[in-house]
């Protein structure tokens, strides 16, 4: 069995399907239907026909047509690559916040390959609906809250909780599934507005996401039922799970406060999100969620996991100073 764990390997099985078909089973339907989910355009474009809310969102090839987008588009922006590639982006999600960020993001004309979405920043929460669909139906479903992102501006999930399922979102990833024609494990992810009165889609990953741990710790272990249901196995889904099951990434952690130290230098609210975060210790790394790579009984791949995020902001830390310390002695050369 062939499942990818990340949207490169997504891609990767996607363009060499007829290769492992066959052979194996995969863990995500031919090349027509997920290529719809590597292209996130196409997935907003499908949504938007069912019906469901999208951000506003214009498609850029060049960073000469950001300007151009500032009477259509409010700020503050998102910028991210408007398909999944098999390599990793330069630039994954970028927020603007004004035209003079633009200007500094990019002093050079710089041209987009892919090209970019770039869409309106939607205030609130970031909620998953994960289903594992087989034969056209939901077998499992599970709904996770971002309680934490890196970056803190949006992003990957830091810290999140289990849920209830909301019914409005369970309706709407299902009928955007359902229109994509999908089938197998999927997270259809939303941006839910502070008081829960709206929701739009942002995007949807077919594959497992980065927090399939929660589900399992909360009692819906998808993988298993997958490799069930793929065995012609009849998964015993329980009725309900643990809502409330708190989940970390103590790494990622890690390197959501390296980014608030950095960004604290010239971001209000980035001091803010750094005070509050120093204001309560026992919430700055959520030490009462459950870190599935720290189990007592086998510690190392917590162990390596830290290593490899201190190696990784090291260099980066390291890389910023160095750009920032040349614009310094450009500016003073030029004066």
């Amino acid at each position: 069995m062939l499942i990818p764990a990340d949207d490169q390997a997504l891609m990767a099985i996607s363009t060499h399907y007829a290769d492992f078909n066959g052979d194996l089973c995969i863990g995500c339907p031919p090349p027509g239907i997920t290529d719809l989910i590597l292209d996130k355009r196409a997935t907003l474009q499908v949504a938007e026909q069912c019906g469901i809310p999208i951000p506003k969102t214009r498609l850029i090839s060049n960073s000469a047509e950001l300007l151009e987008s500032a009477s259509s588009i409010p700020f503050p922006w998102v910028l991210k690559p408007a398909r999944k590639e098999t390599t990793v982006e330069k630039i994954k999600c970028l927020t603007l916040a004004s035209k003079n960020e633009i200007a500094v993001k990019f002093s050079q004309a710089q041209d987009f390959s892919p090209p970019m979405l770039l869409q309106e920043y939607c205030k609130g929460d970031g909620v998953g609906i994960e289903m594992l669909i087989h034969d056209g139906e939901c077998r499992a479903l599970f709904q996770h809250r971002r309680l934490k992102e890196f970056p803190h501006t949006g992003g990957v999930s830091v810290s999140a909780i289990a849920e209830r399922p909301n019914v409005e979102l369970v309706e709407m990833a299902r009928t955007q599934l359902r229109a994509l024609r999908w089938q197998g494990p999927a997270m259809v992810e939303f941006k839910v507005d502070p008081h829960g009165r709206s929701a739009v889609l942002l995007e949807v990953n077919g594959r497992y996401w980065g927090t399939i741990s929660l589900p399992v710790l909360a009692g819906i272990d998808f993988p298993f039922y997958h490799w069930q249901l793929v065995h012609g196995e009849q998964p015993d889904v329980p009725a309900h799970y643990a809502a409330g099951t708190r989940w970390r990434w103590t790494a990622g952690h890690l390197a959501r406060l390296n980014s608030l130290l950095i960004a604290s230098r010239r971001s209000h609210a980035a001091r803010g999100e750094l005070f509050r975060a120093f204001s309560n210790l026992s919430s700055l790394f959520d030490v009462d969620a459950c870190d599935p790579l720290a189990a007592p009984s086998d510690p190392i791949p917590a162990i390596l996991d830290l290593a490899h995020m201190l190696k990784y902001l090291g260099a980066s830390d390291m890389d910023g100073l160095v750009k920032s310390l040349s614009r310094h002695l450009v500016r003073k050369a030029r004066h």
